[in-house]
């Protein structure tokens, strides 16, 4: 995923938004440009055959532009209500998903920083 996130930014790409597995995963920033490798659970409560999981938790990045680059970039935790809805979770309740993400986003470059609800990722050295 590195390889492939680094090669589109690289050909010009501003932001690389990847997804796999039903879990956040850290985040980068390459070139001064954000890689989120993976926001988790955003959409969905239920798996295979309409199994109910358990509490998954997902990320919902905000972007915003100015003329030539992106000006910020920020996340918001979110979970699922019992009804399958995705709505915005308050980050203090979120402390131990937001230190893991935090710390894991260290060693790649990315410096993530609490703005109320929202986690903004600092972008420029």
């Amino acid at each position: 995923m590195t390889e492939i996130a680094h090669r589109a930014i690289d050909a010009g790409a501003d932001l690389v938004v990847g997804h796999g597995p039903h879990y956040s995963l850290p985040i980068e920033v390459y070139k001064d440009k954000p890689i989120f490798y993976g926001l988790g659970s955003f959409s969905f409560h239920t798996g295979h055959g309409g199994i109910q999981h358990g509490d998954w938790l997902g990320m919902m990045v905000r972007v915003s532009w100015d003329r030539e680059r992106i000006a910020r970039a920020a996340f918001q935790f979110v979970r699922h209500d019992r009804l399958n809805r995705t709505v915005l979770c308050n980050l203090a309740d979120e402390g131990a998903a937001f230190d893991e993400i935090a710390q894991r986003s260290v060693g790649l470059g990315a410096k993530l920083t609490p703005r109320g609800d929202q986690v903004e990722i600092e972008l420029r050295a």
